[in-house]
């Protein structure tokens, strides 16, 4: 699936996840953005979770979207800030990042006012 963001019709403001009304105006008319690019801000990796057995390393990233909100992925291997990654929601709802080897993020959102709210899905 592909990961959408939030646009306010009445100010531009992109936010992720959703908001009944806009921080930036008060708007309440939003359209859906997809968003398929984006680059690592952050990075971390969980070694042992409570109650997960058998399981491996889990990579996570705060990754800055093409169209500018951070959202929480959940990367396949460790990535290092400021490398690109391919942005998707998988069948259990978790934002995935993979790597884009050589690829810059895009700009086409680029001039448009943007939250910087995280997401605030679950990364297990």
């Amino acid at each position: 699936m592909t990961l959408k963001v939030f646009r306010c019709a009445q100010c531009e403001t992109t936010l992720f996840p959703a908001r009944y009304f806009c921080p930036a105006c008060g708007g309440g008319e939003w359209s859906e953005c997809a968003v398929e690019r984006g680059s690592v801000a952050e990075s971390t990796v969980v070694r042992h979770r409570v109650g997960a057995q058998g399981g491996g390393d889990v990579h996570l990233a705060s990754v800055v979207t093409s169209a500018g909100p951070i959202v929480i992925a959940r990367l396949e291997a460790a990535m290092q800030s400021g490398e690109s990654v391919s942005l998707d929601v998988d069948d259990a709802g978790r934002i995935v990042g993979r790597a884009v080897w050589g690829a810059a993020p895009s700009s086409a959102d680029a001039g448009t006012k943007q939250g910087t709210t995280f997401g605030d899905r679950d990364a297990d």
